[in-house]
């Protein structure tokens, strides 16, 4: 995530835009750069609208029937309140607001400011995604205050929307701001001695910084009307927070430690019966050694155990006089028994084990049922380039 905080001025400052590189939860690096400096691959980019540059503004909304009728119910509220026209102001409502009316606060800035402070970041190719204000409405009463002695602001955010405050304290109960009242009190750390001077109170160190990336995730996004977002935009930026959340969010730690549980139970289960299988292989392979010396104790050494274990069977067979599966006299009577009627052989030639029949016609129907008949006897029906028929021992049934 990328959070750039927009000046308060629209015209470039030699400093460039302050930015701070997050995963979201986290400053990781921050800094200052201009807009084509910025990198253009940071994942989600959020803009922070200071302060200084938002009114914040408590209605009474009545019920409507769409969202485009409310926001013309609100400019015809804030015509008589708004020093400039509506229309060259951008009025932001809360998102959690409904068509059904009720009290709401309105967050507005100037629409020609907006414009000129993100031009420079679209023409350098970085499209913000979301903007946020720096400080937003809270339940409570909260004390900010930011900067260093020679140049403080002290905000405070309460229900009803963003109060900046004199820099004068003595000022403050004249606007029914108490400090007891205060739920917390944050100041950046130029302005803690000073604020507990002045207060009597210790407050929250908060750095800029963290004051951005806290309200990156906040639920006002100002990015509306003219800067709003399609839907596939939106998509995509709601699947980076979601897969952002799930790599670095504290509360779904638990989550990420069990996926680490389960792939390590995963590896660990496949590698056991990778193991499993490689010793009933090999326990398989030593049956298959120890039957082969065992029934012919005149082999020295066990190469190819099936193999041997066949020659060695052919030879005995051999010896004995009996027919073998690859000798003449069985490949014969076998094809004998399967040879379609009406079909006679004209030429026969046998050579080691394989039985070749030349000029021996055959419909495809006659073909499948011979070599059925010859499959069941283990032999197989092949035909070679010269289309003469092979027979050979080969498959079992």
């Amino acid at each position: 995530m990328l959070v750039i905080a927009l000046p308060h001025h629209s015209h470039p400052t030699p400093l460039g835009y302050s930015h701070v590189d997050s995963d979201g939860f986290k400053v990781l690096r921050q800094g200052h750069a201009s807009a084509q400096a910025l990198s253009q691959h940071a994942g989600e980019v959020v803009g922070v609208v200071p302060a200084t540059r938002l009114s914040w503004m408590a209605l009474d909304l009545p019920p409507v029937s769409t969202a485009s009728k409310r926001q013309q119910v609100v400019h015809s509220l804030l015509e008589e309140q708004l020093l400039q026209d509506s229309a060259e102001l951008h009025i932001v409502l809360p998102n959690t607001h409904s068509t059904q009316g009720g009290a709401c606060v309105v967050a507005i800035c100037d629409k020609a400011w907006l414009r000129e402070v993100l031009a420079p970041l679209n023409k350098a190719g970085v499209r913000v995604q979301r903007l946020v204000a720096e400080l937003c409405p809270t339940d409570k009463a909260v004390l900010h205050v930011m900067g260093s002695p020679d140049q403080s602001l002290c905000a405070l955010t309460h229900p009803r929307g963003v109060t900046l405050l004199p820099p004068n304290t003595e000022q403050w109960p004249a606007l029914g701001v108490s400090v007891e009242q205060l739920t917390a009190l944050y100041a950046e750390p130029a302005m803690t001695e000073r604020v507990q001077a002045l207060l009597a109170r210790e407050p929250a160190l908060q750095t800029a910084a963290q004051r951005w990336l806290a309200t990156s995730t906040s639920a006002w996004d100002l990015a509306q009307g003219e800067w709003a977002q399609g839907r596939a935009q939106r998509w995509l930026r709601d699947a980076k927070k979601l897969a952002q959340d799930a790599l670095h969010a504290p509360a779904w730690r638990p989550v990420r430690w069990g996926c680490l549980c389960l792939l390590l139970v995963q590896v660990i289960g496949l590698n056991a019966l990778a193991w499993q299988e490689s010793q009933l292989t090999k326990n398989r392979q030593d049956q298959l050694k120890q039957l082969l010396l065992s029934t012919f104790p005149k082999v020295n050494a066990v190469i190819d155990a099936p193999l041997q274990m066949q020659r060695e069977a052919a030879r005995l067979q051999q010896s004995l006089g009996a027919i073998a599966g690859n000798d003449l006299e069985f490949m014969l009577h076998t094809l004998g028994h399967a040879l379609p009627d009406g079909l006679a052989l004209s030429s026969i030639d046998y050579s080691e084990g394989v039985l070749k029949l030349s000029n021996l016609p055959m419909s495809e129907a006659q073909q499948v049922r011979l070599q059925q008949q010859l499959q069941a006897a283990h032999l197989t029906l092949e035909r070679d380039a010269h289309g003469a028929w092979l027979i050979q021992t080969g498959v079992a049934p």
